[in-house]
């Protein structure tokens, strides 16, 4: 007898309609397939503690080495003579490395795509972290694990057993009644609610978490904001003169007046600069700056920074056209510091130096009242000839004619503009809110049996907690114990004469849904 293979439940016979049957219909699913792996596999790569441990330790390595390298302003990394000028600076200390470092990008880290990348990259974890740990807190709140097995009380970490002359259904009722007053949300145990419940506190303290990460992302944020578009630079107004602000404000500065006052030491005691704000001839603002407070204008900021000489100078052409008139800041100093410098930029790239004596500096080979000139082709050599002029007198330096006119103050403010500090101000309350609400308002959980005794006349209740080893939650405790006793009207069960003694080390596992 030949055996013969069913045929299908729909009558339909042959391989090909077997085919037309089995076959999945794959016009537009599969398709997605793909991406959708992807999307999980970046979400499990993002919240792993793997990934956020890497990205926090190179955070850290950006910040030691931007701490640890001079870093160079945008105004400096925009300006290719300046760039030039700073990387010549660093070159006799770190020699061929100079041009590696920069190429990295690590004379300006903080606006490196480096930094930007490991920046993001740790957002991403700590948003991914946050949201693979809501659903747990919304889970805590929502369904809290209210069944624990009967031994479980014998081994929980804090433990009671409260004698009850009443029957178990009066003293389940009385713990509810007395959790409930203590502030506690009570839930029936779902699979013996005649003899336990579950108890909790603070469910919804998980949004602190929540709000403390959102604050981390928002620093984040603040200081790539900060870095991108905040400004940061020096001004140097001689006294009597003014400088442009410039970044679009149509706004410069003016320095009416400097005061520096010394101890009887010689300490320097308080910095005073006069400033006055214009927009074209009209004072718009005047303030006196010291250290500690800066004039703001138009979200901009000026801060007492330095102070030092500057010489007023006149250049001029061999046909004697005015190619420049300023007061050049001296703001830098000669390696043996006995003379101080400053450089006026001519619109053909020639520099004009201009040297005097430093102040109480008698060794200086510059006599008072006379500076020294020079010329340099460009700006990035030394001076090529030099000449000699005394207050009133001119220099001449090839085609070109530099008058001495006089010296006079200098104050050095610092120009500031941090468009993250709102960001910052609105993470740092978040935070504040957060580590509040996570501290203040701890997650408690407890869990109640009440058993008959063993004289059959009263009722014994059971109390255990899996909380970690805290002495504010061993009082808390202890407190419950006591509204419990006071409840029952129990006295201590003198098999167990401290109710609210803290348990060894449970070698059970525990419930896992610590929170």
């Amino acid at each position: 007898m030949t055996d013969k293979a069913p045929k299908a439940a729909s009558g339909a016979e042959g391989p090909d309609s077997a085919a037309e049957v089995t076959a999945p219909d794959i016009s537009g699913g599969e398709r997605d397939v793909p991406v959708v792996e992807l999307f999980l596999w970046l979400y499990r790569l993002f919240y792993s503690k793997t990934l956020g441990l890497t990205v926090i330790l190179l955070f850290a390595l950006y910040a030691f080495i931007g701490s640890l390298l001079p870093q160079a302003t945008k105004e400096v990394l925009a300006d290719p003579r300046a760039k030039e000028t700073f990387l010549k600076a660093r070159r006799p200390a770190l020699g061929r490395m100079t041009t590696a470092l920069d190429a990295l990008g690590l004379f300006h880290v903080f606006t490196s795509i480096g930094f930007y990348v490991v920046v993001s990259l740790l957002a991403l974890s700590i948003i991914a972290c946050t949201v693979h740990r809501v659903p747990e807190l919304v889970k805590r709140e929502k369904e809290p694990r209210v069944h624990v097995a009967p031994r479980f009380f014998d081994k929980a970490r804090y433990r009671a057993r409260v004698p009850s002359p009443d029957g178990v259904s009066a003293s389940l009722e009385a713990t509810r009644e007395a959790l409930r007053k203590a502030r506690w949300r009570v839930i029936p145990d779902d699979r013996d609610p005649e003899h336990c419940l579950y108890a909790d506190r603070n469910a919804r303290s998980g949004i602190g978490t929540v709000l403390a990460h959102a604050a981390f992302v928002l620093i984040l944020g603040a200081f790539v904001v900060s870095s991108t578009w905040g400004v940061e630079e020096d001004l140097t107004v001689p006294v009597g003169s003014s400088v442009e602000i410039g970044h679009g404000t149509g706004l410069s500065v003016r320095a009416n007046s400097f005061t520096d006052s010394y101890t009887d030491t010689g300490q320097p005691m308080d910095y005073v600069s006069d400033l006055s704000i214009l927009s074209g001839e009209t004072e718009v603002a005047r303030q006196e700056v010291r250290v500690n407070s800066p004039l703001s204008i138009g979200g901009y900021r000026l801060h007492q920074a330095s102070y030092g000489t500057s010489a007023d100078v006149t250049i001029a052409d061999a046909d004697g056209n005015v190619l420049a008139k300023r007061s050049v800041p001296l703001r830098w100093q000669t390696p043996k510091k006995t003379e101080v410098y400053g450089r006026a930029d001519l619109p053909d790239g020639r520099v004009i130096y201009v040297f005097l004596p430093a102040s109480g500096q008698a060794v200086s080979k510059i006599a008072p009242g006379t500076a020294v000139f020079g010329l340099a082709p460009d700006g990035y050599t030394d001076p090529q000839s030099q000449q000699r002029a005394e207050a009133g007198a001119t220099a001449q330096l090839e085609d070109l004619s530099v008058t001495f006119e006089r010296e006079r103050q200098y104050t050095g403010l610092t120009l500031r503009r941090d468009p993250g500090t709102p960001i910052m101000w609105a993470a740092s309350a978040l935070l504040m809110i957060g580590m509040s609400i996570t501290f203040l308002m701890p997650y408690r959980r407890l869990w109640a049996r009440v058993e008959p005794d063993e004289k059959g006349t009263g009722s014994v209740i059971r109390l255990g907690s899996v909380s970690r080893l805290d002495i504010t939650f061993e009082r808390m405790f202890a407190a419950l114990v006591g509204r419990i006793e006071s409840a029952v009207g129990s006295q201590d069960d003198p098999e167990d004469p401290d109710p609210a003694t803290t348990a060894k080390e449970s070698k059970e596992k525990e419930p896992s849904d610590h929170g």
